[in-house]
C-alpha cells in the first residue's frame, strides 16, 4: 500500500461536512494536555522551590484525573453544548488562578497542592467527547478510520507537548505555559460546543443505573484487558530509559520512546486505512502478540539501537489497540453511555500505566534494567494467549447447538 492511498483515505475522511471544523480544534484544545504536566510541574516548583512538592502536586493531579468519567456522565446525560464549556470555564479559572500565584509569588505547599488537585478535577474530557461526535459525524463503516486518526492525533500530541513546552520556558517562565494551555482548551471547548453533531439530544432514560456502562460485564472484562495494556505500555517505557542509563547514554532513551512512537503513529495509520475484519478479541490477541514478542526481542538483543527498534516495531501495535478497545466499548454498552464508557477505557488504561511504571521502577531497583522489558513481554504474551483461549471456547460454545442440530 502506498503512502499516498493511506493519506488520500484520511483526505477524503477530513473532507466530510463539519469534520475538519469539529475535529481541528478539539486536537488544538488536547495538545493543552500536552503542554500541561511539565508546565504545571515546572510551575510549581519553581514558586516553592521544592520538586518534592511539585511531584506530589502531579501526583494529586493524577488521582483526580479518576472524576473524568463522572465528567463524561454528565456530557452523556445533559450534552457537550451545557457541559463542555462549563467544566472548560472551570479549568479555565483555576489555570489563570494558578498563573497569578506564581506571578505574585505564592510559596506555600497546600495552595500549589490544592491547585494540583482542583486542576485534575477540573480537566474536561475532550477526547471522549472527540470520539462521541465521530459517531454522528461519519457512517458506520468508517469510524474504524476515524478511530485510527483520532488515536494517531492524540499520539502526536503527546509526543509534540512537551517539546513546545520546553521552547516555552526557553523564552518564559514556567506559568505562561498554563496561560497558553488556557487559549488551547478554550479553542477545543468551542469547536466541539458549536458543532453539529453536539446537538444529539441525550437520552435520559438510558442513564438511570447508578453503575452505568461499569454493568456491563463483557465491558467489564474489556477494562481489565486494557488495565493490563497499560501496565505493558509502562514497562516499554521505564525500560528505555533503565537501558539507557545502564549504557551510559541517558539521551537515548528518548530517541527510544520517539521510535515507539513513530511505530503507534505508523500503526494507527495502517489500521485504519486496512480496517481488519478480525473480532475485538482477535484482534487484540494478536496485537499483544506483536507487542510481547516485540519486547520480548528487544530485552533479548544487546546493542541499544536494536532493542529501540524491537521496541519500535511494538509500537505498531499501541494505537490499534486503542481503536480496537474505543470500537468495542461502542458496542458493549447502552447507546446514552459511550462518552463515558470512553472514558473508562482511558482511566484505566492510565491507572494500568501509574502501577506498571511502580512495579518497573521496583523491578530495576531489585533486578535490572532489562527486567521491566521481561516482565512487559511475558503480561502481554500471556494476556494474548488467554484472551484467544477465551475466543476459542466461544467459538465452540456457539457451534455446539448447530453440530448437535446436523446429528
Amino acid at each position: 500500500m502506498s503512502g499516498t492511498a493511506v493519506a488520500g483515505k484520511y483526505a477524503d475522511l477530513l473532507r466530510r461536512p463539519a469534520v475538519a471544523r469539529t475535529f481541528v480544534p478539539a486536537l488544538i484544545g488536547r495538545l493543552a494536555y500536552g503542554v500541561l504536566p511539565l508546565s504545571l510541574l515546572f510551575t510549581v516548583q519553581h514558586a516553592t522551590g521544592s520538586f518534592s512538592t511539585a511531584a506530589t502536586a502531579m501526583a494529586l493531579n493524577g488521582l483526580a484525573s479518576l472524576s473524568m468519567p463522572v465528567k463524561s456522565r454528565a456530557i452523556d446525560r445533559y450534552g457537550q453544548r451545557l457541559i463542555i464549556p462549563l467544566i472548560t470555564a472551570i479549568m479555565v479559572a483555576v489555570l489563570v488562578a494558578a498563573a497569578a500565584m506564581a506571578r505574585t509569588h505564592v510559596t506555600g505547599a497546600v495552595p500549589w497542592l490544592a491547585t494540583g488537585l482542583a486542576v485534575g478535577l477540573a480537566s474536561p474530557p475532550l477526547g471522549p467527547s472527540m470520539r462521541a461526535q465521530w459517531r454522528a459525524l461519519v457512517p458506520k463503516e468508517a469510524i474504524a478510520s476515524a478511530y485510527s486518526l483520532d488515536a494517531v492525533g492524540e499520539e502526536t500530541l503527546y509526543l509534540v507537548g512537551p517539546m513546545i513546552a520546553s521552547g516555552i520556558f526557553a523564552v518564559a517562565p514556567a506559568y505562561a505555559a498554563l496561560v497558553i494551555c488556557v487559549g488551547l482548551l478554550g479553542v477545543g471547548a468551542a469547536g466541539l460546543a458549536t458543532s453539529a453533531a453536539a446537538g444529539a439530544t441525550p437520552n435520559l432514560g438510558q442513564q438511570r443505573m447508578a453503575r452505568g456502562p461499569l454493568r456491563h460485564t463483557p465491558f467489564l472484562r474489556l477494562l481489565l484487558v486494557m488495565g493490563a495494556v497499560g501496565g505493558v505500555t509502562a514497562t516499554i517505557y521505564t525500560v528505555t530509559a533503565a537501558r539507557a542509563l545502564a549504557a551510559g547514554h541517558p539521551s537515548l532513551a528518548g530517541l527510544a520512546d520517539a521510535g515507539v512512537a513513530v511505530g503507534s503513529v505508523t500503526g494507527g495509520l495502517l489500521w485504519g486505512r486496512l480496517q481488519p475484519t478480525w473480532s475485538a478479541g482477535r484482534s487484540l490477541s494478536r496485537l499483544l502478540t506483536l507487542i510481547g514478542t516485540a519486547a520480548l526481542i528487544a530485552s533479548a538483543v544487546n546493542p541499544y539501537w536494536l532493542f529501540a527498534a524491537a521496541l519500535a516495531a511494538g509500537g505498531l501495535a499501541i494505537s490499534p489497540i486503542y481503536v480496537v478497545a474505543y470500537q468495542s466499548s461502542d458496542k458493549l454498552v447502552a447507546p446514552a453511555e459511550v462518552t463515558e464508557a470512553s472514558t473508562w477505557v482511558n482511566t484505566v488504561t492510565n491507572l494500568g500505566i501509574s502501577m506498571g511504571g511502580a512495579a518497573s521502577g521496583f523491578l530495576v531497583s531489585h533486578g535490572n534494567a532489562r527486567a521491566p522489558g521481561w516482565a512487559g513481554a511475558m503480561l502481554a504474551l500471556a494476556l494474548a494467549a488467554a484472551i484467544g483461549l477465551a475466543n476459542y471456547r466461544q467459538r465452540m460454545r456457539a457451534e455446539t447447538p448447530h453440530s448437535r442440530h446436523r446429528q
